[in-house]
């Protein structure tokens, strides 16, 4: 079993990562604006977002000149080739922690995040009635059906954290 593997196994089953996550991210912040949730820190936030988003299209880009456009089994193996696997992991590691410290400052958890955008493609694929004409509300959970999450996200007049 792949380390990938063996990771995605352990993670399956902790529910409290998440929180865990978040809370070091508080406990670490150490720029100048942090913990004001003002002005000053979402724009250091969103330009972080927009920085590391750049080296991650980068180390992509690298790939992408390695194995030309053609190829897609060589892509396949160049991309999770260790080395390259891991500097993606790091750049995406890095852009997760901006946004998720952007989530923690709005109120809102990864998992909220996930819900109303699956609510805003489910929705915009609907509409379109061509491409998925037997797309079917992906969550099982019973206190996440459609019907709830549309009365929770349309209903809203304001986010007080409706999740």
């Amino acid at each position: 079993m792949s380390m990938n593997l063996r990771l995605q196994a352990n993670l399956a089953d902790n529910a409290k990562l998440e929180d865990e996550y978040v809370q070091f991210i508080r406990d670490t912040c150490w720029y100048a604006h942090a913990g004001k949730n003002d002005s000053g820190e979402i724009t250091y936030l969103v330009l972080g977002v927009a920085g590391e988003a750049g080296e991650f299209v980068d180390e992509i880009k690298k790939i992408v000149r390695e194995t030309g456009f053609m190829d897609r089994e060589y892509f396949q193996r160049v991309l999770h080739d260790p080395e390259h696997f891991e500097k993606i992991m790091k750049e995406l590691g890095d852009l997760g922690w901006y946004i998720t410290r952007i989530l923690d400052l709005m109120g809102v958890s990864k998992k909220e995040l996930m819900v109303r955008n699956t609510y805003k493609l489910y929705n915009r694929l609907l509409s379109r009635n061509v491409d998925f004409p037997d797309l079917k509300w992906p969550f099982t959970d019973p206190f996440m059906t459609y019907d709830n999450v549309k009365e929770l996200i349309d209903g809203e007049d304001d986010h007080e954290g409706s999740f």
